[in-house]
């Protein structure tokens, strides 16, 4: 079975390398003639480059303009010139004049005066600046201050400024001085000097002092840059040249070119890599997934691992799954990569997870969806995104068939993985920054008819995997509790004690299974059938009697007994010839355990002159509850039974003869086979108080009733 499922999932898996594609390098002879399957524009991916590049290179960068800018270079102005100033007032200058340092104490207040100014600067423009007055010092840093601010933030000089150098994107930013634009922003602070009304000696230190102090105010955003170029290149539209369908592509004898493998590339008719080495890759991972499912059935679910059926159906399940999503990737839906990715979206991913959420376990569909959104991603073209989608849709699914009561519920549930599809397919569409517009119009559609597909699919098959491999799903017990079934109109029809006897058995059932966490609906139609088998001869039990007219009065408590306890075994062949699930029959057969017939046994023993009754003789069959469910309907059956006989009950006497019941089963060993804990007795003892309550509720008599009285 192993390998019958390795060897479908990796030829499934291995499709694309092990199809019929050509395997051609540049330089290469071509072996036979390739023509074109369809018309298509291919793509210039040269040409296409070289315009994208061209349209970048014609966008000017961004650039971040600092306001703050003028503020910190006045400051740095005021410290240069305060710094002069207080230099001069503790240590006047010793130099005679601005040009010549005579001895070494010049020399070292030179160098003391270098160390503490903000900026480095020639030493013979600070000769100059330290042998000037300082009325002209205070002078010459006012106008030092104004040329910057002008040049910094005066709209006046934007054309000026950003006229930038031959080769260069030009820009209109107002009032920036840019980096590569420094020296043009210099040219104009000596043109704005020379045509000021100073002195000359003013001028002359102008010109070498205000170029020091002017920094650029807008920097390079390289992020926002990056950013802008990306959006320009995908702007461009791509540079294409038709080819018609059945055109030579190649011929026989032809040198393979780049253009020819672009060609065969973009028509999908051209294989890469080394196909062995992919498809050994993809057993592998095949082989991996099915070692760590094969770990987790034989470590958390035995029984599976045992049931070769089940294993078929867990197995046959995957491969429909992935087979689905293989054939879909594998079409060409649309030309552009970025809406065929959003197309794949379609996959019915959720199909196998909630099929086996129904026909097995929600736990083994939740890891089956694991390993099945993986592979879908690898089908996808290797995309997290769709593995991702797969997964969220699948878990939804699950969780929405897990519980249902009608089948109405299945198309709810394909409306709920259509929906966190879409939310799923816009979240990730978000993060990887895909074009919103191609999500709205393809991505969201497919996700929604992904999960319409879903269900379509799922209630399509159900049926048939169903009776192929005879398995008990909540929608077949929904069938056969209709009381429309024809054993149950039958029983209605003959027994109609018995049938309304079984159908609060059921109401009882059901209630106390939803506390204890056995399956309400297995115990509810179990119930229903429970004594089907007293069709047969329906007047020899009391809920079918009419009043005064018991037949067992004429008859020995010994055939009374077998009369009774037939109607487990007359069931068990009745239901199994309506073609009743398995879990339906158990619950007919074990309904009574091997309970002693206690009324008929005590009338043999008063009867009894020689001591020769059997207990043995006066039970039933057997077998015990096996399970939480046949338990459940045992003790419903004995508590409607015997609560039906009180006189006048009040919730004192109905509390206590049921927990009296359940203690006399257990006591008898009736349910030391099943899995019911203390704890489970109690919630089942309220449950069933709680229900009993509600039905045989005090009444208030009529008017004319009390006249009448």
């Amino acid at each position: 079975m192993a390998l019958v499922f390795f060897i479908a999932l990796t030829a499934i898996m291995s499709f694309g390398y092990l199809s019929d594609l050509e395997t051609l390098e540049v330089g290469q002879v071509s072996a036979k003639d390739i023509k074109a399957p369809q018309s298509k524009d291919i793509i210039d991916e040269e040409k296409t480059a070289i315009a994208r590049e061209q349209k970048v290179r014609a966008t000017p960068p961004v650039y971040t303009h600092d306001p703050n800018a003028v503020v910190r270079v006045q400051n740095l102005v005021d410290q240069f010139f305060r710094t002069l100033i207080d230099w001069r007032q503790t240590e006047p200058p010793v130099l005679e004049d601005a040009v010549v340092i005579h001895d070494e104490t010049e020399r070292e207040q030179i160098d003391q005066l270098k160390a503490k100014v903000p900026i480095p600067i020639p030493e013979n423009i600070l000769q100059k600046l330290i042998t000037t007055s300082p009325e002209t010092l205070a002078f010459i840093q006012v106008e030092t201050e104004n040329l910057i601010a002008e040049m910094l933030s005066m709209p006046g000089l934007t054309e000026e400024l950003n006229r930038l150098p031959e080769g260069m994107p030009q820009t209109r930013a107002a009032g920036r001085v840019l980096p590569y634009n420094m020296e043009e922003a210099k040219r104009i602070v000596d043109g704005r000097i020379e045509n000021a009304n100073l002195a000359q000696d003013v001028k002359e230190i102008l010109h070498s002092t205000v170029p020091l102090f002017l920094r650029p105010n807008s920097f390079l955003d390289v992020e926002a840059t990056k950013r802008l170029h990306n959006e320009v290149r995908q702007s461009v539209a791509p540079v294409t040249f038709p080819v018609r369908q059945d055109q030579m592509i190649l011929r026989t004898g032809d040198v393979v070119t780049e253009e020819h493998i672009e060609i065969l590339s973009q028509f999908g008719l051209l294989r890469t890599g080394d196909i062995w080495l992919q498809t050994a890759g993809m057993a592998f991972l095949v082989l991996l997934n099915m070692a760590v499912l094969i770990w987790y059935l034989w470590t958390h679910r035995r029984d599976l691992f045992q049931d070769e059926r089940m294993l078929w159906l867990l197995g046959l399940m995957i491969t429909l799954s992935l087979l689905t999503a293989k054939a879909i990737s594998s079409v060409r839906l649309h030309e552009q990569p970025e809406v065929m990715e959003q197309l794949l979206y379609v996959i019915p991913a959720a199909t196998g997870p909630m099929l086996l959420a129904i026909l097995l376990d929600s736990r083994i569909a939740i890891f089956v969806s694991i390993v099945n959104s993986l592979l879908i991603g690898l089908m996808a073209d290797y995309s997290i995104t769709h593995a991702f989608v797969a997964f969220f849709g699948s878990l939804v699914g699950i969780y929405s068939v897990s519980r249902f009561s009608q089948r109405m519920d299945f198309a709810r549930a394909g409306i709920n993985v259509a929906i966190v599809n879409s939310l799923a397919i816009v979240a990730l569409g978000l993060i990887t920054n895909t074009n919103l517009t191609i999500i709205a119009a393809y991505g969201i559609p497919m996700g929604l008819l992904s999960g319409i597909l879903s269900s379509v699919f799922m209630i399509g098959s159900l049926p048939y995997l169903e009776s192929t491999f005879k398995i008990t799903t909540s929608v077949k017990l929904l069938e056969l509790a209709n009381p429309n079934q024809p054993l149950l109109r039958k029983l209605l029809m003959e027994a109609p004690g018995t049938y309304h006897h079984s159908l609060l058995v059921g109401n009882l059932g059901e209630a106390a299974a939803e506390q204890i966490g056995a399956d309400p609906l297995l115990v509810r139609t179990g119930a229903y059938y429970h004594d089907i088998g007293k069709i047969k001869r329906p007047p020899f039990f009391i809920e079918n009697q009419n009043q005064g007219q018991n037949p067992h009065d004429k008859i020995a408590p010994s055939l009374s007994t077998l009369i009774i306890t037939s109607h487990v075994k007359d069931g068990v062949e009745l239901c199994r010839k309506a073609g009743l699930p398995t879990a339906v029959v158990d619950i007919v057969e074990q309904h009574h355990g091997d309970t002693l017939v206690s009324f008929f046994y005590h009338r043999a023993m008063e009867a009894d002159r020689t001591e020769s009754i059997q207990e043995q003789d006066f039970r039933y069959e057997g077998p015990k509850p096996q399970t939480k469910e046949a338990a459940l309907v045992m003790l419903a059956d004995t508590v409607e039974a015997a609560v039906r006989s009180l006189p006048q009950p009040t919730s004192g006497k109905i509390e206590g003869l049921v927990r009296k019941l359940i203690k006399d089963k257990l006591n008898d060993g009736q349910l030391e086979e099943s899995d019911l804990t203390f704890k489970d007795l109690d919630l089942i003892a309220q449950s069933f108080c709680r229900v009993l309550n509600g039905i045989y509720h005090t009444r208030i008599e009529y008017p004319e009733q009390v006249s009448k009285e």
